[in-house]
């Protein structure tokens, strides 16, 4: 049978990466730009992914919560009337973060397809 375990000592020491394949769409949809949650959920839905707005606060919340993103309100006047909008960006730590998630899958996925091929 094969397995995680069968595929040499550098799959080993590779630990299964903290965030989620939604939270590592964020980030990387952030990148190194400070961007307001209206257009980051733009971003998303663009890449196929739609949340409603309390299920993207929520995400944004938990992401901040983590120490992965950082928040802010900006308050602006549009007609008369104060809007706040909630602007986020990417700390050092999401950061860090997404490069480990994302050197995990690009070491991780050709061995899981070549696991694949073996077996057919």
């Amino acid at each position: 049978m094969l397995s995680y375990r069968n595929l040499g000592n550098q799959y080993n020491s590779m630990k299964i990466p903290e965030l989620s394949h939604l939270q590592i769409l964020v980030l990387e949809c952030l990148g190194t730009q400070k961007r307001p949650g209206r257009e980051l959920r733009q971003l998303l839905a663009q890449s196929g992914t739609k949340k409603s707005g309390p299920a993207f606060y929520q995400l944004m919340a938990r992401l901040e919560e983590a120490g992965l993103v950082e928040g802010e309100y900006s308050q602006k006047i549009v007609e008369k009337q104060i809007i706040k909008e909630r602007w986020y960006r990417v700390t050092g730590e999401g950061a860090r973060a997404a490069r480990r998630t994302l050197d995990f899958y690009s070491r991780w996925l050709p061995a899981a397809a070549g696991l694949h091929l073996a077996r057919n």
